[in-house]
């Protein structure tokens, strides 16, 4: 399952908040219309969503909701949700979770 760090739910947060959408509503995650090749990850669309299209995934993290299309949850499994700000933007990036067994980066 799809994890979410803690600045990437607080951008989630301020994203949906600023958007003006009934209570609920979360951040789509889909792909552009051609599906990724396995071997390679293809740009993902994110948007505001009042709700989940019918067959999204639903994943609640930290009072923030993500609806993740069917077409890439496949690939979001085992990914951990990021966010990276350079020169005042900022941009969702997906890692690798990492195993609780796994050593970090040394500091």
């Amino acid at each position: 399952m799809l994890m979410v760090t803690e600045n990437a739910r607080q951008a989630i947060e301020s994203i949906v908040a600023n958007a003006e959408v009934p209570g609920g509503a979360g951040l789509r995650i889909d792909a552009p219309d051609e599906p990724p090749a396995p071997s390679r990850m293809a740009p993902l669309r994110l948007e505001v969503a009042s709700q989940p299209a019918e067959q999204d995934q639903v994943v609640a993290e930290g009072g923030v909701k993500l609806f993740i299309s069917p077409r890439v949850a496949p690939i979001l499994e085992n990914r951990m949700l990021d966010v990276r700000v350079s020169e005042g933007k900022v941009q969702f990036v997906l890692e690798p979770q990492q195993r609780e067994d796994q050593p970090g980066e040394p500091s």
